[in-house]
């Protein structure tokens, strides 16, 4: 034990430098530098403590995790904050001031009140007690780097194929980058993030959409709104209905243990079907896709029945955590075999978080991904026909002809409690 102990120690160090390094090559390679003070790279938790485990579970994983975790991530971050003389400088060197973006002052105001609504510190979970505080005076670069991420990994949005055009900076930071600085913050400054990277992910993707829908329901004239978004937030949204959604904040800053909030049994699950693509295929990107959120909803509700939490523990769980072979087919099957009806969300009551879900599924089918040049964008879209609801699957459809340009499906979860 002590030996474990040491090695994930030491693991930790490793990556930690590793990603220090593969940032100052990065800056160091750059062929012009603009005068900024570097952040202090590090690998922010949860994603640092998925990276050990990654190793422990496939040692030959290592050198694929850490040349992109170490090296192409934080190589992309320091081109964002320190390449100058290019369109990276114009966005990330430029200083704000929240008279000049209004939206921008409303999307911040939004959600420092929907923090503080929840009882917790602006200052502790945001980085700041107040917007001004956060923003005035700071250039976007500053600004993004004190979020969870910002410190090895590079802006969402802001990668070569988005950053493209002639525009003034804070025109373009008003229209553009709103929704996704309100999800950056949405993860929320914590040591001990919620686990699996899923959840933590569906997490600040809802409550950034709580605080400001136009990061999933596009706004008229704005570009804001993330492509995809709205399929982890349904999974966020209904970790909310199931623990309350002041505690799904609470979650997310790392002041309530899944553990505490689900059961030990439902948490254990949660983080082994986040880690089971990764198990099973070593591929380095440990963050797949909730373009079938169902499932996840499905995980969640069975462990407050105790026969179905009992029967899924033994044939899925626990035979994985004795060494058996990870298989994600599997358990999907598993999941998507379970009928609504057995579980005790369709008996539920229903709730002010089951209409909210409810609108964000209409809304949803009516928000496509559209690709333009080499970056993406939704925009509403009216579908070819009526929404379509299956009441005995809760499950809403639009008739698009397919998939959008990211993968997210005509189909999304309706609330189990208005399908009866």
């Amino acid at each position: 034990m002590l030996e474990l102990v040491a090695q994930i120690a030491r693991t930790r160090e490793e990556l930690q430098a590793a990603a220090r390094r593969g940032y100052a090559r990065a800056v160091a390679a750059l062929p012009q530098k603009r005068e900024a003070a570097d952040p202090e790279i590090a690998i922010p938790p949860g994603m640092l403590d998925a990276l050990v485990a990654a190793e422990l579970a496939r040692p030959g994983a290592r050198a694929a995790l850490e040349a992109h975790y170490c090296v192409a991530m934080p190589s992309m971050l320091a081109t964002q904050l320190r390449r100058a003389g290019g369109i990276e400088e114009k966005l990330f060197g430029q200083r704000l001031e929240l008279q000049h973006t209004p939206r921008l002052s409303a999307g911040l105001e939004s959600l420092f009140a929907l923090v503080a609504q929840a009882g917790l510190r602006c200052a502790d979970v945001l980085g700041a007690a107040t917007p001004a505080l956060l923003v005035e005076g700071r250039s976007w670069g500053e600004i993004y780097s004190k979020c969870h991420f910002g410190r090895s990994m590079p802006m969402l949005y802001a990668y070569p194929g988005d950053l493209t055009g002639h525009r003034d900076p804070l025109e373009w930071i008003d229209a553009r980058y709103v929704g996704p600085l309100v999800h950056e913050l949405s993860h929320f400054h914590a040591r001990e993030v919620p686990a699996p990277a899923n959840l933590h992910e569906a997490l600040a993707a809802w409550i950034g959409s709580e605080a400001w829908p136009g990061q999933l329901w596009p706004e008229p004239g704005a570009e804001d709104a993330l492509p995809g978004g709205a399929y982890f937030a349904a999974v966020g949204g209904f970790l909310a209905r199931t623990i309350g959604e002041a505690e799904a904040l609470r979650v997310q800053a790392g002041l309530l243990d899944l553990r505490d909030a689900l059961g030990a049994p439902c948490a254990e699950a949660l983080r082994l079907y986040g880690f089971l693509p990764f198990l099973e295929t070593g591929a380095p990107h440990l963050l797949s896709d909730a373009f079938h959120p169902a499932r996840w909803w499905k995980l969640i509700d069975l462990h407050r029945d105790v026969r179905l939490a009992a029967e899924f523990q033994k044939r899925l769980v626990l035979p994985l955590l004795e060494g058996g072979r990870a298989a994600q087919a599997q358990w999907d099957a598993a999941l998507d075999a379970l009928p609504w009806q057995e579980l005790p969300a369709y008996r539920d009551p229903a709730n002010q978080t089951d209409r909210k879900l409810a609108l964000r599924a209409e809304r949803a089918l009516q928000v496509r991904a559209v690709r333009e040049g080499m970056t993406f964008r939704s925009q509403r879209q009216t579908p070819p026909g009526p929404l379509q609801l299956d009441k005995a699957g809760c499950e809403l459809s639009a008739p698009w002809p397919g998939v959008d340009a990211v993968g997210a499906p005509p189909v999304h979860p309706y609330p189990p409690a208005l399908c009866r």
